[in-house]
């Protein structure tokens, strides 16, 4: 990746982070406890990664990346996450794909996911990436979220082309 690109996506990163906050905002969400507002922020900074990934492969995350990937990484793979991590590629899209649900469907509520398969992803997240935790019945993000973020879709770069 040519330094141009590089400062192309994180201008990016940098936008989507500066929309997310901007949209809490404007959904009132100002008065809440900031650990909420954080974990807002994070969850639509997540569905933004899956939405691009969603325009770069030209269909819904589920389709395009989830059923393309096997179940078990080739060992061919690059891994851009040190250490290695314990959960497969697909394990740790999926749990991006849980996120984006929760947060689109619900503000993180995991009782609002209609989806079954969606909702047992989006329980299952913090198995698979460092920085979300399940509190009561609702998905919460942390900060660390963004690196495995964007590692994991570097990695679905490279495999997915």
């Amino acid at each position: 990746m040519s330094m141009a690109d590089f400062e192309v996506r994180a201008n990016n990163i940098l936008t989507a982070i500066g929309v997310s906050h901007s949209r809490i905002q404007q959904f009132g969400y100002t008065d809440d406890p900031a650990e909420e507002a954080v974990s807002r922020i994070y969850g639509m900074f997540v569905t933004w990664l899956t939405a691009c990934e969603e325009s770069r492969l030209g269909g819904p995350f589920s389709k395009v990346v989830l059923s393309a990937l096997p179940s078990n990484d080739d060992p061919a793979w690059p891994s851009f996450i040190e250490p290695k991590p314990s959960s497969t590629l697909k394990e740790r899209a999926s749990a991006l794909w849980g996120i984006r649900v929760a947060f689109t469907h619900g503000d993180g509520d995991l009782s609002l996911i209609s989806s079954a398969a969606n909702r047992a992803y989006a329980q299952d997240a913090y198995k698979h990436l460092p920085g979300i935790a399940v509190v009561g019945n609702r998905v919460a993000l942390f900060p660390h979220i963004s690196h495995n973020a964007i590692r994991t879709i570097v990695q679905l770069h490279s495999v997915l082309p």
